[in-house]
């Protein structure tokens, strides 16, 4: 496997991982987004709780210039240390977040 498919592979795993936490409210779901072609890969929460629209991204990744980069994640899971142990090297993953998840910044 290439390293890109490998860290499609990987991402895609991942958010289908924790896609399975479901919310409370049963009129919300969590829906999924790969674009391979572009890569972009999200998870998001959609739906209605009463009246009030629910729509916001959980999870986002991008593949670009070589490496992962995490756009969002409004999650407190370390979903660096997961892709870690998945087998993507930190010097893949953008520079930024490396000094995120390593406690820099």
């Amino acid at each position: 496997m290439d390293k890109l498919e490998l860290y499609r592979s990987c991402i895609q795993t991942l958010l289908e991982k924790h896609s399975q936490y479901k919310s409370r409210n049963e009129d919300v779901e969590n829906e999924l987004f790969f674009d391979p072609i572009r890569d972009h890969y999200q998870l998001m929460r959609v739906g209605w709780k009463g009246l009030e629209r629910v729509y916001y991204t959980i999870l986002h990744f991008d593949i670009k210039d070589g490496k992962i980069w995490l756009q969002h994640n409004t999650t407190d899971i370390d979903v660096g240390q997961e892709l870690l142990e998945m087998g993507i090297a930190k010097v893949h993953v953008d520079p930024f977040w490396t000094q995120v998840f390593q406690g820099g910044i």
